[in-house]
C-alpha cells in the first residue's frame, strides 16, 4: 500500500479505492491497476534473486518452477507449462527455447505425437534451479512478514475470489463475443 500511496497524483479528492464514478477513473483507485503494480514490484523484485546471478528470465523462472515443482525427473509438454504458468504460448516456447538452449532443460520427443516434446530439468537446470528456490522462498518470508495468519487466510479468499470472477468475466466476454460477431 505504501509504495502505490507513494505515486499516487496529489490532489484534493477524497482518498477511497472502490468509489464508482461514471464519468472518471482513477488510474490509483482502480484495482487492477493497483494489483498489476504489486505484482510487477513483487516479481521484479524476486527477479534480481536469480536474473544477475544466472542469467534467466522472468520466463525462464517460471518454466523452470513449474518444472522443478513435479520433483527430480518430472517432465511437462511446454503446452502444459503454459497453461499452468499462465503463459502464452509463444512466450513459453521462447523461454523453453532460451534454456534448451543452455541446456537447463532437456527435450525428449513424444513418440506418439512428433509435434510435441516432454520437457525436463537438465542436471545443470536442477542444480541452478535448488540454488534459486531457498532464495525465492525467503523473498517470500519476507514479502508476507508481519501479516497476522488470518489476514493471510483472508488474502487467500480474496486470491480465489478475484480469479474466480476474473474467469467468470474472460468467459462472459467470450460468449458476447461470439454472440454479436
Amino acid at each position: 500500500m505504501k509504495l502505490i500511496e507513494s505515486r499516487l497524483i496529489q490532489s484534493n479528492r477524497p482518498r477511497n479505492p472502490m468509489a464508482k464514478s461514471a464519468t472518471l477513473l482513477h488510474l490509483n483507485d482502480f484495482l487492477p491497476y493497483r494489483l498489476n503494480v504489486v505484482t510487477q514490484e513483487v516479481s521484479q523484485g524476486l527477479a534480481r534473486l536469480y536474473a544477475d546471478e544466472f542469467g534467466i528470465s522472468v520466463p525462464g523462472w517460471r518454466v523452470m518452477a513449474a518444472l522443478g515443482e513435479l520433483g527430480p525427473g518430472g517432465q511437462m509438454t511446454a503446452r502444459d507449462i503454459a497453461l499452468h504458468s499462465r503463459m502464452g504460448k509463444v512466450m513459453t516456447s521462447r523461454a523453453v527455447a532460451g534454456l534448451t538452449a543452455r541446456k537447463l532443460v532437456a527435450r525428449r520427443m513424444n513418440r506418439d505425437d512428433k509435434r510435441e516434446s516432454f520437457l525436463r530439468l537438465s542436471e545443470r537446470g536442477t542444480e541452478i534451479y535448488g540454488q534459486i528456490v531457498p532464495r525465492a522462498l525467503a523473498y517470500q518470508a519476507r514479502l508476507v512478514k508481519g501479516i497476522s495468519k488470518a489476514d493471510s487466510e483472508a488474502l487467500e479468499r480474496i486470491f480465489a475470489h478475484l480469479l474466480d470472477r476474473a474467469e467468470d468475466c474472460e468467459t462472459l466476454q467470450r460468449h458476447s463475443e461470439l454472440l454479436y460477431a
